[in-house]
């Protein structure tokens, strides 16, 4: 599986905070990084259908989750951001890493506390 990645981060963020993101994308690309972030996936006609089996495959080949948290990500885009974390939960992080990115002062769902990094 290490050998499979094609990306070493997918930034998974509620829409709203796109402009924020796409800043942290941005220096991550300059640092070397091969940078899974949907702006630069996909074009403004994109089909949903297209849209959820290219983030599947991102999530498939990425090393590292990052899942951006704050208030907007708490809101509607909350069940989407939490069901894309599931393949990342390996407690020895052997392969993969799950990392929880704070944006604002939103509050922290349990299940996250341990992998959280603040940018506040």
């Amino acid at each position: 599986m290490a050998d499979d990645f094609l990306f070493d981060v997918f930034l998974s963020h509620s829409s709203r905070d796109g402009e924020v993101v796409r800043s942290i994308a941005e220096r991550l690309r300059v640092d070397g990084l091969r940078v899974w972030f949907d702006a630069w996936q996909f074009s403004g006609r994109t089909t949903r259908a297209h849209r959820e089996k290219e983030i599947e495959k991102g999530l498939e080949y990425s090393r590292a989750l990052v899942l951006c948290v704050s208030e907007n990500a708490v809101g509607d885009d909350w069940a989407q951001l939490e069901s894309s974390t599931f393949r990342f939960r390996d407690p020895l992080n052997r392969d993969r890493r799950l990392i929880a990115l704070r944006l604002d002062k939103a509050p922290v769902r349990y299940f996250l506390r341990n992998f959280l990094v603040s940018a506040v």
